[in-house]
């Protein structure tokens, strides 16, 4: 149904600290979430690369409630990852 390369190049952003938490968390962790938080993602995916930056670092509000359970989530999945090579 979701075109998961289209996805993954989507995640690629300017920015390596936006990179080093979305491409994990594509390849591991979104294709086994439900289609409402795989959308929300999509959502997310629609912002600016700034925007993105500052709802990642907690540094600005993202707005709606959707948006905000999926910021908390990636935020979640990259904290499980810290430290570990090859993710």
């Amino acid at each position: 149904m979701y075109n998961w390369g289209k996805i993954k190049w989507q995640s690629r952003r300017g920015m390596r600290e936006l990179d080093l938490m979305l491409l994990p968390f594509v390849e591991h962790d979104l294709p086994g979430m439900p289609d409402p938080e795989i959308e929300a993602y999509l959502d997310l995916l629609g912002a600016s690369d700034l925007e993105l930056f500052r709802w990642l670092h907690g540094t600005a509000d993202p707005g709606t409630d959707s948006r905000r359970h999926m910021v908390e989530v990636i935020r979640a999945c990259h904290a499980t990852r810290m430290g570990k090579e090859g993710v």
